[in-house]
């Protein structure tokens, strides 16, 4: 059973600035909300993609069946009763040179270069704000 407080039970806390606490507190409760939803998204994030694991290790079962239904129906030949000529494996053709190498080099380089990601863009714009701060 629970006593009843009295007065002298009571205890005030004299905080010197209440403001700043109270800033303090409302940023750390920010801060937990956006742990959280990080949290929220990375369980969705897992969860997504253990279904697409799922999705891929089915469907290689089903290609790993029809290729060995595939083996099963192919005509077997015996090699050993096949003439010489038709045993060695046909001579490649030569390649034709690829249409990259015909390309200019810069045209070449340009279509080998990783698509530039927004946040590297932005990087970039932020180190030209800073030298051109610092030249000030």
């Amino acid at each position: 059973m629970k006593t009843p407080k009295k007065e002298d039970d009571i205890v005030y806390v004299n905080i010197e600035d209440p403001v700043s606490v109270r800033r303090d507190i409302l940023e750390a409760s920010k801060s937990l909300v956006h742990v959280l939803k990080s949290d929220n998204s990375l369980k969705e994030l897992r969860a997504a993609k253990q279904r697409a694991v799922e999705t891929v290790r089915t469907r290689i079962g089903e290609i790993t069946e029809l290729v060995n239904e595939a083996k099963r129906l192919m005509p077997h030949t015996d090699l050993a009763q096949l003439p010489a000529e038709e045993k060695r494996p046909a001579a490649k053709a030569a390649k034709p040179a690829s249409r990259e190498s015909k390309q200019k080099p810069a045209q070449a380089a340009a279509q080998r270069a990783p698509i530039e990601h927004h946040v590297d863009k932005f990087e970039r714009e932020l180190q030209d704000i800073e030298k051109k701060l610092q030249s000030l």
